[in-house]
Parts: C-alpha cells; sequence; structure tokens
C-alpha cells in the first residue's frame, strides 16, 4: 500500500472548492473596496478632500468609497477613461490583483462600481 493512503483523513488536505455565502460576500465587498480605493488614488482624491482622514500623503485613510461617491461628479469622463486604464493596471503603484474576484471587479464600468451596495 502506498504511503498517502497510510496518512489519516485530516493529513490529507481540505481539496472542497465550495465556500459559504458569506465567505463570497466578504471577498466581493474587499474586492470592491480595494477596486474604490485605487480609483482614488489614479483620480487623486486624497488632495482636495476636505475631510481630516484623507489628508495623508498619496492615499486616502478614510472610506475609499465615501470619498469616490463624494467626488465623482467633479471629474470628467475623459478623465475616469483614463482612471480606468491605470486602475486595469493596479493604479499608480502597479498592484496586482489579490484575488480572482477584484480582478473581475476591477474590469466593470465606473458606474456599476457605484451602484455596489455593502452590507
Amino acid at each position: 500500500m502506498s504511503k498517502w493512503r497510510e496518512k489519516p483523513k485530516a493529513k490529507k488536505g481540505d481539496y472542497g472548492k465550495r465556500r459559504s455565502f458569506a465567505q463570497g460576500k466578504a471577498e466581493i465587498d474587499a474586492a470592491h473596496v480595494a477596486t474604490c480605493r485605487l480609483y482614488c488614488d489614479a483620480l487623486r482624491f486624497w488632495r482636495r478632500c476636505r475631510k481630516r482622514s484623507c489628508k495623508r500623503h498619496r492615499r486616502c485613510s478614510g472610506d475609499a468609497f465615501d470619498c469616490l461617491g463624494a467626488g465623482h461628479y467633479l471629474v470628467p469622463p475623459s478623465r475616469r477613461a483614463r482612471a480606468r486604464v491605470q486602475v486595469l493596471l493596479g493604479g499608480p503603484r502597479r498592484l496586482p490583483p489579490a484575488t480572482h474576484a477584484e480582478w473581475t471587479v476591477r474590469r466593470n464600468s465606473f458606474a456599476e462600481l457605484l451602484r455596489w451596495q455593502f452590507g
């Protein structure tokens, strides 16, 4: 008998590929937050935000979704298109997507990202 069959069941590994609904929703929410943060960095909302929490150098430390929702109407469509290309590449710092869900959310349109409901 081969060695892998002699191991107890717990040591063989859990290769179940399914996740619970709560795990999936948490992963999708995290992907949307990360994408919102990339849009805030690409559109440079940290420069003109009036909140004290956003006054950090080159990045928003507050809620990225609030900053994006409050300032998106000030951005012309041409600049949004340039920001979308930059977000697809990973933002100003070229960050790769952490999960496949984040990869998918980055490819959504700007309007779909703003319509996402958390909670």
